[in-house]
């Protein structure tokens, strides 16, 4: 499993304040996971207060969660141009550090979620701080610092007492030992992630971590819990409107088919992947699926020389 496409932040901070009726609707479709209508609704909250941080931070949001990353950046810069509280820069900051990661610019991502976790730990946000410290155990993750990042993520636990909050931890550590070849602690994370999930019947997240689910038990030729959890974890994500992480269930179902031996399968999926990242702006995972589809190539070269 790639940690560039398989980590993911939602701990996600709220302080923004808004009382307009435009930006309130926003924000309820946002909080119901209607990510399409909280879109409509920013549109129309940006036109009527071009000056409003809320307005754009809503719109900036909802962009992010559809995987419309660079979208998301443009409004979250504006939202940051019109904020002047620190509670609302705090999760300003956040965000565009998630979405700066998205993008795969660890750089931009680092600084932004460092910002955030300065102001965190200033307003004595311990909420927050166990946010700020999942998001930057991901760029020490994405850096390969493996041990730095399950510090990260463990003091994280700890400061964290939301349980879907630790959903996303229980994640994002089972990602790591993926990438140290602990598959069996890896999975027992995820099931505990999916378990929290269920329970509060959180539809996106749940499909998120079923994706991850799936491509562990790929990782260890289990492949019809793999191909279980792949397809019903693609079909929750298509279902919200994801589409950066529509393109990261269709790569692993690329990966999937890779390593049953369907070549054409492969491809198809690998394809489709390739286009929606293109489409979104999210030019890193672009590129690493123009990679896989190379490998491809060299498969069926191989193949033909037997």
């Amino acid at each position: 499993m790639k940690t560039f496409l398989a980590m993911v932040f939602v701990l996600f901070l709220t302080s923004i304040s808004y009382a307009q009726k435009e930006i309130d609707d926003c924000y309820t479709y946002i909080d119901a996971g209607d990510y399409q209508r909280a879109i409509e609704a920013g549109k129309k909250a940006v036109k009527i207060y071009p000056k409003n941080a809320a307005a754009y931070f809503c719109l900036g949001r909802a962009y992010y969660e559809t995987g419309q990353i660079d979208l998301a950046i443009d409004n979250l810069k504006k939202a940051e141009s019109y904020a002047t509280k620190d509670d609302d820069l705090m999760v300003i900051y956040n965000f565009l550090g998630l979405a700066y990661e998205t993008k795969g610019d660890l750089d931009n991502a680092l600084f932004y979620h460092s910002k955030s976790l300065n102001l965190v730990k200033k307003l004595g946000n311990r909420e927050g701080e166990a946010a700020g410290l999942n998001n930057i155990a991901g760029i020490f993750h994405k850096r390969g610092e493996l041990d730095k990042a399950l510090e990260y993520y463990k003091e994280s636990l700890r400061l964290t007492t939301n349980e879907k909050d630790k959903a996303t931890i229980y994640n994002n550590i089972a990602l790591v030992y993926i990438d140290k070849g602990d598959y069996k602690s890896a999975i027992e994370y995820f099931k505990k992630a999916i378990e929290i999930d269920e329970r509060y019947g959180d539809y996106h997240k749940s499909g998120i971590h079923m994706l991850n689910l799936g491509d562990a038990y790929r990782r260890v030729k289990d492949f019809k819990n793999a191909y279980y959890y792949l397809s019903e974890g693609l079909k929750r994500i298509q279902k919200v409107g994801d589409k950066y992480w529509e393109g990261t269930g269709l790569e692993y179902l690329g990966w999937y088919f890779r390593d049953k031996g369907d070549i054409k399968s492969a491809r198809e999926y690998l394809n489709r992947a390739y286009e929606i990242f293109k489409s979104i702006g999210a030019e890193g995972n672009a590129s690493e699926v123009l990679k896989d589809l190379s490998e491809l190539d060299k498969i069926e070269k191989n193949k033909n020389k037997k």
